[in-house]
């Protein structure tokens, strides 16, 4: 039977690894226009090598936010917003 401290452990076990499997996820899905400083595999790599705080720093470091991307595809000829 499952003392308290071990459900506990196990509760804290299963957030980390869910957090850093949605981390590699997040990033092998990512498009290349969208990460920022190196190249994909290198955060690949980080994030195989890390934990939860490689996770953190890709979504705080790694990519771009999505109003970032939006502003540069807005700039590209032949855009939806030069449409309008």
């Amino acid at each position: 039977m499952l003392h308290r401290m071990d459900l506990l452990s196990l509760a804290l076990i299963a957030l980390t690894a869910s957090i850093w499997l949605w981390g590699l996820i997040d990033c092998a899905r990512t498009p290349a226009d969208r990460i920022r400083f190196v190249p994909k595999l290198l955060w690949l790599l980080f994030l195989l090598n890390g934990s939860v705080l490689a996770t953190l720093a890709w979504v705080h470091i790694g990519r771009k936010p999505i109003a970032d991307t939006a502003k540069t595809l807005a700039g590209r000829p032949g855009s939806f917003a030069e449409a309008r």
